[in-house]
């Protein structure tokens, strides 16, 4: 005996796209979220970048801050300009003139007569 309507439950074009509609939202919505998390992580990466070449910049200007210092300090100047065997020569204090300086009344004013 052959059953006539084996299958009762048949799937109709209307169901087959609402599967179609319903499997191309899902894959919208994932190429929509691995686009922003690439967008992101990118981001993140030249943040990450810029970071580092800040940190590198901050290291030469204190190294340059050291250099300065160094050659502000009268005793390390001296031992550089012999280092490169410069022609300038210590200055002895006992010749050392001070010119004091004249109280602002005190002094000779220039007048149109």
């Amino acid at each position: 005996m052959e059953k006539r309507n084996r299958y009762k439950n048949h799937i109709g074009g209307f169901m087959i796209l609402r599967l179609i509609l319903a499997g191309v939202l899902l894959l919208g919505a994932g190429a929509g979220y691995v686009y922003v998390r690439n967008g992101q992580v990118l981001g993140g990466n030249e943040i990450g970048a810029v970071e580092r070449e800040i940190g590198l910049l901050d290291q030469e200007i204190e190294l340059w801050e050291l250099r300065i210092a160094a050659v502000r300090d009268r005793h390390e100047l001296s031992r550089r300009l012999r280092w490169i065997q410069s022609d300038l020569a210590d200055i002895d204090i006992s010749k050392v003139i001070e010119i004091k300086s004249v109280a602002p009344g005190e002094a000779p004013v220039a007048g149109i007569y």
